[in-house]
């Protein structure tokens, strides 16, 4: 029989908190982006969010990782590789089209430190502004289905008794929400 991971591993899962955490910030920068002035902070982010992604993906191709449990049904299951499916894409997605945006402009930019001179001529303005659009567009969306991948989590964890978010949790706290002593 094949052994099959029980939790994800360490770096999975600080892969996903990092994300998902980095996702979370992104956006509440985005929302307040004209507000504060945070453009550069919130391209520095982005392309950051894209690397931690591109990492995940690579170590989710690459390693174990557990199986959905016996118990659920077929439709949840269904659900959750979808929902999994469609979140990789929008990480993936809404990075690039911000990209897109930055290397458009016609002017230089800095990436992480590194000075970048401009990739190209000018995008026509409403080409941009499409593109912008789509770009918030897909961050909203990605807050949405990110609240209820974590409410089903909630909601397989403490109702259905399907240890679904221990998995993605430390060992300390998985065992706390289990019910275990720790020990």
């Amino acid at each position: 029989m094949k052994e099959v991971a029980v939790r994800y591993s360490a770096v999975a899962r600080a892969l996903h908190w990092g994300v998902a955490f980095a996702i979370i910030a992104e956006y509440l920068i985005g929302l307040s982006i004209d507000t504060f002035g945070w453009k550069n902070l919130h391209l520095q982010l982005g392309f950051l969010i894209l690397l931690l992604v591109s990492l995940r993906i690579v170590w989710r191709l690459t390693h174990r990782y557990p199986q959905f449990d016996d118990s659920l049904s077929r439709f949840n299951s269904i659900a959750a590789h979808a929902g999994h499916g469609v979140l990789y894409l929008l990480t993936l997605i809404i990075p690039l089209l911000g990209v897109i945006l930055v290397v458009t402009k016609g002017k230089a930019f800095n990436v992480l430190g590194i000075p970048f001179e401009p990739l190209m001529t000018p995008m026509a303005y409403q080409t941009r502004h499409t593109i912008k659009l789509v770009h918030v567009y897909l961050a909203h969306t990605i807050i949405i289905i990110a609240a209820g991948h974590a409410l089903m989590a909630l909601l397989h964890q403490f109702v259905y008794k399907h240890p679904i978010l221990s998995r993605m949790l430390p060992e300390k706290f998985a065992d706390i929400i289990e019910g275990k002593n720790g020990k």
